[in-house]
């Protein structure tokens, strides 16, 4: 049998990276806001046009970054249930066992 679709996915990885650039141009954007309204005096039309366009290019990225975040999130969530259910037809996973005895032998050892 195959890996599942949800171990193969970097989700984790993947959720880190929209956020981080979510979160830059987030900041980015709120920089934009301080040297525009910050501004003394005249400004040449060039640094308002550029000013303009990098406004415009953090909402993009902000916009794209927050509509990935919301899909990658749903779909990690639903096949990670969907795993959840394909594997209840498998033997249970023992997590506990391979400690109980790592300590058993450590005991018996100091013994």
């Amino acid at each position: 049998m195959s890996t599942p679709l949800v171990d193969r996915v970097p989700f984790a990885k993947i959720v880190t990276v929209l956020a981080i650039a979510f979160g830059v141009s987030l900041g980015l954007c709120g920089l934009n806001q301080v040297l525009v309204s910050g501004g003394a005096g005249e400004r040449s039309t060039v640094g308002d046009q550029l000013l303009t366009i990098g406004a415009i290019l953090e909402f993009v990225v902000m916009a794209l970054s927050s509509v990935g975040l919301v899909l990658t999130c749903i779909a990690w969530v639903v096949l990670s249930a969907i795993g959840a259910f394909r594997q209840q037809d498998q033997e249970p996973q023992r997590l506990f066992d391979k400690i109980a005895d790592e300590d058993d032998s450590r005991k018996d050892r100091n013994d």
